[in-house]
């Protein structure tokens, strides 16, 4: 066990007590032993410390650390980090409202080790009832990073995202990236993006993780606000120049620019529909001149379609606004 390389797997947890316990039995559960578990507790104010120092007791190897307030999930997640051991190779999330399967760790870090450039490990998830990160060829289990960062960009692909439970980091690559930036709610895909510039990505075929609430957790909530497009547009397009790895002709920029177009006046439908106008003016105040140029044309050329997505929006605002809650 101790010529294998240790991984920390970190639970940075805000109130999460109604599903805390079974992400703790998921980590506990790994069939890799080689492994340290920190949890660190955000200040929470339900029952998430007493389920923490229940299973402390009983496992005093569990490392537990409280914060004296609650900072940003993404400073969490980086004290998270921050705590781990310094011969610790590989670090884990495993969050308080998605699971890891038994299985989870053994399999990235023998995808991780294959190859001293893999910066990143990501698998395929479940995302409520769906299976996500598909679209790569079964055969490969390390891939160029920039070839993949090319794609995620281009928006046709997205298998080294969507949470950080789906993945696991090379921790002298995580600490070298700085970790998450609290600037975005994705901060994992913008993570992701960064690391891929620069360093290999393993990949496992196997369905290893699974998300907590059918939206996908806090990525649903990115979504229905279109924080999901405006981040994109920030570091998936406004600053494509700081990705030294991969390069984009006149062809894949006009794809990008009528890709957010549609994105965007699709989006713009819904919130209509559901008069929300705050989310409409965030939208429009974060798109790009070269973007907003096209939106009437793009309008114009598909009214069809978006008005029918204007009607199915009216016709399902009662489904919107149960999930909303």
């Amino acid at each position: 066990m101790n010529n294998r390389p240790l991984v920390s797997i970190c639970t940075p947890v805000y109130n999460g007590g109604e599903s805390l316990e079974n992400c703790i039995k998921g980590a506990l559960n790994q069939t890799y032993e080689n492994y340290e578990y920190i949890i660190i507790d955000n200040a929470s104010t339900d029952n998430t410390p007493f389920i923490i120092e229940k299973y402390r007791k009983k496992y005093p190897e569990i490392r537990v650390i409280r914060n004296e307030k609650t900072v940003s999930m993404e400073d969490n997640f980086n004290l998270c980090a921050k705590y781990t051991s310094d011969n610790s190779k590989w670090i884990k999330y495993a969050l308080a409202d998605d699971y890891l399967f038994p299985d989870c760790v053994e399999k990235m870090v023998k995808v991780g080790e294959s190859d001293d450039m893999i910066g990143i490990v990501s698998a395929y998830r479940m995302a409520g009832r769906h299976v996500t990160n598909l679209g790569l060829s079964i055969e490969q289990n390390v891939l160029e990073g920039a070839e993949i960062l090319k794609q995620q960009i281009l928006r046709k692909l997205h298998v080294a995202s969507s949470s950080p439970n789906t993945v696991m980091y090379r921790r002298n690559v995580f600490l070298e990236m700085n970790g998450f930036n609290n600037k975005y709610d994705l901060s994992d895909t913008e993570l992701a993006f960064r690391i891929l510039d620069k360093y290999k990505l393993g990949f496992v075929h196997y369905v290893l993780t699974r998300s907590g609430r059918d939206g996908g957790g806090g990525e649903y909530y990115a979504i229905i606000h279109g924080l999901k497009i405006i981040e994109y547009l920030d570091f998936g397009y406004k600053n494509l120049s700081s990705y030294k790895s991969v390069s984009f002709d006149k062809k894949e920029l006009d794809y990008l620019r009528m890709y957010y177009a549609d994105k965007i006046v699709d989006f713009m439908m819904t919130k209509m529909a559901y008069f929300e106008w705050d989310d409409m003016k965030r939208m429009i105040r974060s798109t790009p001149d070269d973007i907003k140029r096209e939106l009437k044309n793009i309008f114009l050329n598909n009214v069809a379609k978006y008005t029918k997505k204007y009607f199915s929006s009216l016709y399902n605002i009662g489904d919107y606004m149960k999930k909303k809650k």
